[in-house]
């Protein structure tokens, strides 16, 4: 690929126009904030969290105004990074490679899983935002089996009779931050040395893939589509000649219907069940509709029936009384292998509540309602969000011996009248296979990594865990600054982690330190024996020595709007720390003076005028350089400072920045020069396709003027984090969704460092003082890091 033709934009300072605002802040002690939520510690009990929040965090702060993620503009930013990638091989100072830091021994979540059957031991997982990757020894251990360039979302994964892998890239779910979609299907001869794409492209998100038992170029994928547009992409797809062409077989009933799940009868093939999903989002809310149905073929998947019919769940009719509770949401089907006639269904409403599980005894002609349609244990295991599972499996060689994904594992060996749940595995189950080779031995993934049981998958019995499979999904890291191998990090679906046990040794494993999905974590830069942990919405603790007994302290962030990953700073004097809400707050974390004060009214402009989820301070920046000065962002864009925020609460007064170059997108990071408090930078989510707007702006006067020091220099696409060289003040490194890039010359021109960073968003980057190592921290495989030794 030729380089990108750039222009080199001048830097245009803008003057910014100033509003002082006062504050008449008051203390907020911990235990006024508990009456409001559950404690830290609480949430380090629950096994999962509704994985809305962290879908509706990643989406809103890249979507437009009108709730779409423009797709020219993803695909200029992944052009221009692959360009520039390949422009910074040119010279060993810019040429830098990164490598995989880990952690591998946490996992992150699996999305489907295929058996090879032609060769023993050997499966493929699709994980959410990793990847694709292989096992060659019944899941022991794993290695990528996928471009790091390509989509890294994925949605399902086959294996045909000859060993050919299908692999359908876009997870389907729309949940647990996975908001970016696949270009299509592909297809590897391989073994998944290389792959090509067979088409399908603008699918978005591929919910099943199935392929025809007597004819290996029969291929059918489940296409949902992208959530938040209505293109003539969405349904059950076919192709005859092993993926030449496709033919649209299921075409649903509304244009924000997509297909979900299919099954095929291996015992009488021309019998096939696919189910539909009715859903779309606006730039405000999700959308459901009447249209989650159940088709049914008889002629091998050429044409289909609609057969939604009682008993199975039935949608309201009438727009002017449809509710999320009356509407038919996702649904799940399967065949047993063993018996041709027996099929089962699970259900759930669109709100995401169990509202039925079902069997067929003639191969889903007809069906019969088994236990329970809305209570019960498979009510339990949907947590409230059946819509993120929606699976059933039956075991190949038993007909009643049945499992539905869930929080944790059903099982059920009588057919569905009664069922008992998983333990010991991870929370929130998306995939089943049974070994093709040796009996009794079941592989499973969740939110937590791959698992297997040598028990047929008894819920209750052993699992095991693959110990190597760095797909965790992070949303902030901190590194210390006394020992460069001690780091902790928050991590979707496995809480916040650190790199180090009880005796503060590291060999390489991770840990959990506090539980629901992680969020911010931070290290005291002067005593990384001090250091705090967050889960979704402000849940933040604190930690002196080790993670047990009185060295834990409770320091949630109060406030009635707290951002899914809600902000925590270290103020100059490290034992400060500030955090945000709607507001600004502050805390001496001595013994004895835990309390949050608030030092600022509400900065944002409310949840309108854009989504339910917006209303929130999603940056903070603070300097050593002068301990009274603050800077806070906000989802809608809004800029604030204090030049006094270490005064008296009540006496702390803010100014509200307003400058022509700000963009009006989702601050992501505010960074103030450790050594200069006039110098500044604030970087903004968003896609953009045509002319640029500034994702990066810079000021030198104290945050009078801000000027665009990126242009069209970098990808236009979300800055997740900059930060400033510890000793080059000339150098700034950003992280984005497309790659890290830095400049040496605060701006003027942009290269990429390394070109071999995997294709997934990078959501934080570090480089600590006296280090030449960059650490980044990414949204799917991982954390990575490389050298700046020969960095020039």
């Amino acid at each position: 690929m030729a380089l990108a033709h750039k222009k080199w934009w001048p830097l245009v300072a803008v003057t910014a126009l100033a509003v002082p605002v006062g504050v008449s802040a008051a203390s907020v002690a911990e235990s006024e904030d508990k009456k409001r939520r559950t404690s830290a510690a609480k949430q380090q009990e629950r096994p999962s969290a509704d994985p809305t929040g962290a879908e509706e965090w990643m989406y809103l702060q890249r979507a437009n105004a009108d709730g779409s993620i423009p797709e020219d503009a993803v695909r200029e930013a992944v052009a221009q990074s692959t360009s520039m990638g390949k422009a910074s091989q040119g010279s060993p100072s810019t040429d830098q490679v990164w490598g995989n830091l880990g952690p591998s021994n946490i996992g992150g979540r699996i999305r489907d899983i295929a058996a090879d059957p032609t060769t023993q031991g050997v499966s493929y997982i699709a994980t959410g935002t990793g990847g694709l990757w292989k096992s060659t020894d019944s899941g022991a251990t794993f290695d990528v089996a996928w471009d790091d360039q390509l989509p890294q979302s994925m949605g399902a994964v086959a294996v045909d009779s000859k060993g050919v892998v299908w692999a359908g890239t876009g997870e389907p779910d729309h949940g647990g931050g996975s908001a970016y979609y696949g270009n299509g299907v592909y297809k590897s001869g391989d073994d998944g040395a290389t792959w090509t794409n067979m088409g399908l492209k603008d699918s978005d998100t591929i919910g099943q893939i199935v392929i025809d038992p007597r004819d290996d170029d029969r291929v059918f994928v489940a296409v949902m589509g992208a959530l938040h547009d209505t293109e003539p992409t969405r349904g059950l797809f076919l192709t005859e000649d092993g993926g030449s062409t496709w033919e649209r077989v299921i075409v649903p009933g509304s244009a924000a219907t997509g297909a979900i799940d299919v099954s095929i009868n291996k015992s009488n093939p021309d019998v096939m069940l696919a189910t539909t999903w009715d859903k779309i989002r606006d730039e405000k809310s999700r959308i459901y509709g009447p249209h989650s149905y159940l088709y049914r073929s008889t002629d091998a998947g050429r044409t289909w029936t609609e057969v939604q019919d009682a008993p199975l769940p039935q949608s309201e009719t009438n727009p002017a009384l449809q509710t999320p509770d009356n509407l038919v949401g996702r649904m799940g089907v399967d065949f047993s292998d063993s018996d041709p006639n027996r099929a089962y269904l699970i259900s759930s409403t669109a709100r995401g509540n169990f509202n039925g599980f079902f069997t067929s005894a003639d191969a889903g002609a007809t069906w019969t309602a088994v236990g329970s349609t809305s209570t019960g244990t498979l009510q339990n295991v949907s947590g409230g969000f059946a819509w993120w599972f929606g699976r059933v499996y039956v075991d190949p060689q038993d007909p009643q011996h049945v499992f539905v994904a869930g929080v944790q594992l059903a099982e059920s060996l009588n057919g569905g009248q009664t069922w008992t749940t998983s333990q010991t595995p991870h929370a929130d189950q998306h995939g089943v296979e049974w070994d093709p080779f040796v009996e009794d031995k079941v592989y499973l993934g969740n939110d937590g990594g791959f698992y297997w049981s040598t028990q047929n998958g008894a819920a209750r019995g052993l699992w095991q865990k693959t110990p190597d499979l760095p797909v965790t999904q992070f949303y902030a890291m901190d590194v210390s600054l006394q020992n460069p191998q001690r780091l902790n990090a928050g991590a979707q679906d496995n809480g916040s982690l650190k790199s180090w046990n009880l005796d503060n040794s590291t060999n390489g494993d991770w840990f959990n330190f506090v539980g629901g999905d992680g969020m911010m974590n931070r290290i005291d830069p002067t005593n990384d024996r001090k250091y705090y942990g967050c889960s979704q919405n402000g849940g933040c603790r604190g930690f002196v020595g080790t993670d047990t007994g009185q060295s834990a302290f409770n320091m949630t962030i109060p406030g009635l709007r707290k951002n899914w990953v809600a902000p925590l700073e270290f103020a100059a004097d490290p034992r400060i720390m500030f955090g945000a809400s709607e507001y600004v707050s502050r805390m001496n974390t001595d013994v004895g003076q835990r309390r949050w004060e608030q030092i600022s009214p509400d900065l944002t402009e409310g949840t309108e005028p854009r989504a339910p989820g917006f209303g929130t301070i999603t940056a903070i920046g603070t300097t050593k350089a002068d301990p009274n000065l603050v800077y806070a962002g906000t989802d809608s864009g809004l800029m604030w400072v204090s030049r006094n925020a270490m005064a008296p609460a009540a006496e702390v007064t803010w100014t509200k920045i307003e400058s022509p170059t700000f963009p009006g997108r989702w601050v992501t990071r505010v960074t103030i020069d450790p050594q200069n408090p006039k110098v500044a930078w604030a970087s903004f989510s968003g896609w953009r396709s045509g002319d640029g707007y500034p994702h990066l702006v810079m000021t030198r006067d104290g945050g009078r003027t801000w000027s665009d020091i990126v242009g069209k220099r970098v990808p236009q696409a979300p800055i997740n984090d900059v930060i400033r060289h510890p000793t080059k003040a000339n150098w700034l490194f950003i992280a984005t969704d497309v790659g890290v890039y830095r400049t040496t010359n605060l701006g003027k021109t942009w290269i990429k460092v390394g070109a071999n960073l995997p294709l997934v968003p990078i959501n934080d980057i570090d480089l600590p003082d006296g280090s030449e190592t960059l650490y980044a921290a990414t949204y799917g495989r991982s954390i990575w890091t490389t050298s700046l030794a020969e960095a020039s």
